[in-house]
């Protein structure tokens, strides 16, 4: 895959002979978004890349022996891949491979089962309620944001996760000692 910045120019060697002068009347003529939209494109797929070596070494840990290698260590053979997509701050993660036992069952610790999307995503959406958003409107914005439409109960569902860590917080044993203490205006001394 070539770079706008190459499709623009040629090759490296080509940006070499042109010198800076026209590099940078090459680079002008790129559209930011086209810019912006390739990078996004390209962090993805370094992250699906990433993603899928880590999970096929933790396959080869599972099943205790290389692809096509025959050792008494084995456990299982692998049976194919299945694809699962995965939502990050950097966008929906398409298609990653996930390899397959054929008598087990194989669950990578980090793409763990049922889980669509980084903790983070369900925090910064609840954020953006917390801010004001209504959760129709985090629908409607979130396909922009993130790749992914998040519906209005999905957005409750993160909210909720989001009081019971606040209710944990309010909950909490106060250790201090309290010297005075505030109430609408009202002081209270001990």
């Amino acid at each position: 895959m070539r770079s706008i910045a190459e499709e623009g120019v040629g090759s490296q060697e080509e940006l070499e002979k042109l010198g800076n002068k026209n590099v940078e009347q090459c680079l002008r003529h790129i559209d930011p978004e086209e810019f912006w939209e390739e990078l996004g494109r390209r962090i993805r797929e370094g992250v699906r890349i990433t993603l899928e070596r880590t999970i096929s070494y933790e396959f080869r840990q599972f099943i205790g022996a290389l692809e096509y290698e025959r050792s008494a260590r084995r456990k299982d053979v692998r049976n194919g891949y299945h694809s699962r997509d995965f939502g990050t701050i950097y966008g929906v993660i398409e298609n990653i491979q996930i390899p397959r036992a054929r008598n087990s069952s194989f669950t990578t610790w980090i793409l763990p089962r049922f889980k669509r999307r980084t903790g983070k995503i369900g925090r910064l959406i609840s954020q953006i309620f917390l801010r004001g958003l209504s959760t129709r409107d985090i629908k409607k914005i979130s396909k922009h944001i993130y790749g992914e439409t998040y519906s209005p109960g999905l957005v409750s569902q993160f909210n909720k996760a989001l009081g019971e860590a606040l209710s944990l917080w309010l909950n909490r044993p106060i250790s201090k000692e309290i010297k005075y203490l505030y109430l609408d205006g009202i002081t209270i001394y001990p």
